[in-house]
């Protein structure tokens, strides 16, 4: 078994966004600059927004966060979201999720310009990435899910690969990305039927269904690649992922751990995106 590191794959590319910056700024361009959506006052969300206010930061990247109170109508967050748009100096623009209830979420990510939607959630990012359109930006998780399997070397072309999980934030997205470079895709969800008999098959299994150590030996094939993104607590208050590592650790040839797998892969496929969006504006 081998792990597959994201904290040392992460900060490889954070390190090449940081000499873009240094290099965009020593030569007298402006730096990148994210805007940040926050609403309500959810622990999880600001601290997820903190964290990435301070790693953007870090890099020379130029952060403002826009706290709103969670009574905000969806008619107004949509307003300031259209502000943003047309503000020329911004060149990435994300919501952190999950809004609070009341808030039409789709209708608020839709209201994003496609070309400043740096986590690709909008429909028009997510079509060009079915469409295998390289202009598309894709979501950050699968795109550092896709980064991994290439910093590992892991084959994609040709293999069964397996995805858990039908979000558009990953199961979709990574899915797509597998499908673009000639794996063979299912799609599996909670109303999937034989699943250990599916999943069994898998080459690369990718897991993304929020049920802590849900997967176990018995859906994992000898010598396949396990993606777990999934964070869960356990009964004892243990961060895990999906997939119970302690079970499937002597079936597969590369994991992801929880923590540091696909987590500090998706932060930097986010500043990823934006240094991509900048660099078309210059």
């Amino acid at each position: 078994m081998k792990i597959l590191d994201g904290r040392q794959t992460s900060i490889k590319i954070t390190q090449e966004i940081q000499k873009k910056v240094d290099k965009a700024i020593s030569s007298g361009k402006r730096a990148p600059r994210l805007d940040i959506i926050l609403v309500g006052n959810d622990f999880a969300s600001q601290k997820y927004v903190e964290m990435k206010s301070k790693k953007g930061q870090e890099l020379g990247i130029r952060c403002e966060v826009h706290s709103f109170n969670k009574n905000i109508s969806t008619e107004k967050l949509v307003e300031e979201i259209t502000k943003l748009n047309s503000n020329s100096q911004i060149d990435g623009i994300m919501v952190q999720l999950p809004l609070p209830k009341g808030i039409d979420e789709d209708l608020v990510l839709e209201s994003i310009s496609p070309s400043k939607d740096v986590d690709g959630l909008t429909s028009i990012n997510l079509g060009k990435l079915f469409k295998n359109d390289p202009t598309a930006i894709a979501p950050a998780t699968a795109k550092g899910i896709l980064h991994l399997l290439h910093e590992y070397e892991i084959r994609i072309d040709g293999k069964k690969a397996v995805v858990i999980g039908r979000s558009d934030i990953v199961g979709l997205p990574t899915a797509a990305m597998l499908q673009n470079e000639n794996a063979t895709i299912t799609i599996c969800h909670s109303h999937t039927n034989n699943l250990k008999e599916i999943s069994k098959n898998a080459d690369i299994l990718v897991v993304g269904i929020g049920k802590g150590e849900y997967i176990n030996s018995e859906y994992i094939k000898e010598g396949c690649t396990v993606i777990d993104v999934g964070t869960n607590r356990n009964a004892e208050g243990k961060l895990v992922g999906d997939v119970d590592f302690e079970s499937v650790k002597e079936k597969v040839a590369y994991i992801t751990p929880i923590p540091g797998g696909v987590g500090p892969m998706t932060i930097a496929s986010l500043f990823s995106n934006l240094i991509d969006i900048y660099e078309r504006n210059e």
